[in-house]
């Protein structure tokens, strides 16, 4: 599973590509973005919420990534 970190008061920046149409989901942010098959998607805003959340592809339910949050 990736691993993302990143201070509060930066902006998180990512990437996802899927092979079928899916949504991705950060809990805690509650961002989503759907993301058209075999496309490339990139996904950012602000960290403003400190903890460590999960990134899941919304559809299918998969955990693929760790977002973390460190105060500054």
């Amino acid at each position: 599973m990736t691993k993302l970190r990143f201070e509060q008061g930066e902006t998180i920046r990512f990437r996802v590509r899927s092979d079928v149409p899916e949504e991705i989901h950060v809990h805690g942010y509650d961002v989503t973005q759907a993301i058209a098959p075999g496309e490339t998607t990139d996904v950012s805003f602000p960290a403003e919420i400190t903890g460590i959340f999960e990134i899941e592809l919304h559809n299918s339910g998969e955990q693929i990534a760790q977002l973390r949050v460190d105060p500054r």
